[in-house]
């Protein structure tokens, strides 16, 4: 039950100034409110041109002939104030999407470690949906319907004064019914969007690694998986179902409201005060007015149940993303890379403590060292990727913190062990990120140097081939290729590679080394590496453990010092 009755304590505050940033369509919306508040006007007239009828008043010039003009204009409103909300929606469904997908891209990496970056599929999609409903059938309607029950209940009150507060006395007990469903409504909503956005997870993962599924023999496993999340969104959604029990109750004071209405009016029609044209249109009016409040119940139950979905997109939109703008433009970076008491840690797990380490300029380091001595985290830390928590890294005595975060990882290529390409060709993965025009005789060159250009002509697309989703449709190796591919037209002084040509083998590695040294000839490389033949292109070593330096200097120099050195070097010569 506590978790039906969920605290939304500071919700609304986050959602409006989430609203601040989304570039909502006001004009649009003050449109619509415009059109709907017409459409209210006219419905006072069709309502009474409609008691008239009833009272047996058929003279077609005064009744007939206006009733159905102001009809035919009612429908004709209605239809324009309908597209008008659809539009309104739509416009805002995009504007805050934008929004959030801005956001999400400019978020460092640490917030995706400490979140589940599938899980906000559900944001982009679900919950913004949420928000759109939010501001259109709620907060937008509570004011259209706001303007409708005043006009209406100006009318009655020209009727008679007495009949208006008589009418407004029988009708606040809707609102008890409202508040205590709404609050209830939030918490379990709150509840189907957890355990959707925790089924959109597990599929997407599942179907991003059947591979890995299949070849285990794991698929019957892996179905009780989703079968799992599937029953948690069903149950969510059937304790959702269980709140239209509501329904009946809203029925019965509808009810007493219709009896008690009926019975204060045919006093006031029984004592003269109102005629039978005027006592016909006082039940309309009243009618509506408890269809407006039978309304307003229903907006505080949407109202609450959208606080959920509202409150995970706005802690999204509160999050600190990354200014890469800020600072000077790192330009041409030269020189040695220094590593000055650096401290770092993942949330509370200490990687370096003081950790002093140079790189030599104009050379290939290599940073070996055994599966989580910290070499991923450098090579994340020395592109910015993180931010160093003590100490100082610095690019040819020159502090890198002072440069933009886009212009300095601009004048780095990275090419990182996965590989990561994108759906869509070869042609568009390789110039992802390039900020210039590329012949095509430059694209082909810098595919015969990654040795990946005898492939894309046995191909009848060539570039255009389509790579598939994360580059399904190539093997490990072909990947790595593309993305040195991709590196080397960026012409950057410096290239990190996390084990870059893992995937590759002994004929590819080679060739795509001569490539390296020719094109990074003078300019410094710095990569991770566990294999003998790529340790054997560095000039320089470094061994890791720990998150320490045991061990830095020429190969030969390392060799006689460094046992894990000798042992790699040894026992790949055995293979």
């Amino acid at each position: 039950m506590e978790r039906v009755f969920g605290k939304d304590k500071g919700s609304m505050g986050r959602f409006f100034r989430m609203l601040q940033k989304a570039g909502l369509p006001y004009l649009w919306i003050i449109a619509y409110i415009a059109i709907t508040a017409l459409l209210a006007n006219v419905g006072i007239s069709v309502t009474e041109y409609t008691a008239e009828l009833f009272a047996g008043n058929v003279n077609f010039g005064t009744v007939v002939f206006p009733f159905l003009i102001f009809t035919l204009i009612s429908q004709m409103i209605s239809s324009i104030s309908g597209i008008m909300s659809n539009l309104c929606v739509a416009r805002i469904d995009r504007n805050v999407r934008r929004m959030i997908w801005r956001k999400i891209v400019k978020l460092p990496l640490g917030y995706y470690e400490r979140n589940t970056p599938k899980e906000m599929i559900s944001r982009i999609t679900t919950d913004i949906t949420r928000i759109s409903q939010l501001i259109m059938q709620v907060f937008v309607a509570i004011l259209t319907s706001a303007y409708s029950l005043i006009i209406t209940l100006k009318k009655i009150g020209s009727y008679d004064q007495k009949l208006m507060i008589a009418l407004i006395a029988v009708l606040p007990l809707n609102f008890i019914i409202a508040f205590v469903m709404g609050k209830m409504r939030f918490g379990v909503l709150d509840l189907v969007n957890e355990k959707n956005a925790e089924l959109t997870q597990t599929i997407a993962e599942r179907t991003n690694n059947l591979l890995l599924v299949k070849s285990y023999g794991k698929e019957e496993q892996e179905f009780q998986t989703g079968q799992k999340k599937m029953v948690g969104l069903y149950k969510s959604t059937i304790l959702d179902s269980w709140l239209g029990l509501a329904t009946p109750m809203y029925a019965l004071v509808g009810a007493m409201q219709f009896i008690v209405i009926v019975m204060v009016g045919r006093n006031f029609y029984a004592s003269g005060a109102l005629s039978l044209a005027q006592w016909i249109a006082y039940y309309g009016f009243a009618m509506n007015i408890v269809n407006l409040l039978t309304a307003y119940c229903g907006y505080w139950t949407s109202f609450k149940g959208s606080q959920g979905a509202t409150k995970r997109v706005a802690q999204i939109m509160e999050e600190i993303e990354e200014d890469i703008e800020t600072g000077e433009e790192a330009g041409c970076l030269h020189g040695e890379i220094e590593l000055k008491d650096i401290d770092f840690s993942y949330e509370e797990k200490p990687i370096f403590e003081k950790l002093n380490l140079k790189i030599p300029a104009g050379r290939v380091t290599a940073l070996i060292g055994p599966s989580g001595s910290g070499k991923t985290t450098l090579l994340n830390l020395v592109e910015r990727l993180y931010p160093v928590q003590g100490g100082m890294i610095s690019f040819g005595g020159e502090d890198i913190s002072k440069y933009s975060l886009k212009s300095f990882r601009n004048a780095i290529s990275y090419v990182t062990q996965e590989s990561t390409l994108f759906a869509g060709t070869i042609r568009d993965n390789i110039l992802f990120g390039v900020k210039r025009e590329v012949a095509d005789e430059e694209l082909e060159r810098v595919c015969e140097d990654a040795c990946i250009m005898d492939f894309i002509r046995e191909q009848p697309e060539g570039f255009m081939m389509d790579v598939g989703e994360n580059g399904e449709k190539l093997s490990g190796g072909q990947k790595q290729r593309l993305a040195f591919a991709r590196a080397l037209l960026k012409q950057s002084d410096y290239l990190f590679m996390d084990e870059a040509t893992a995937a590759m083998d002994i004929r590819g590695k080679d060739q795509v080394w001569k490539s390296v040294k020719y094109h990074m000839k003078g300019k410094t490389t710095l990569m991770v590496a566990h294999d003998r033949q790529t340790v054997q292109k560095a000039d320089y070593i470094v061994v890791m453990q720990n998150g320490r330096i045991v061990c830095q200097g020429e190969p030969e120099k390392v060799y006689v010092e460094n046992a894990y050195f000798r042992e790699l070097i040894g026992s790949e010569g055995q293979d």
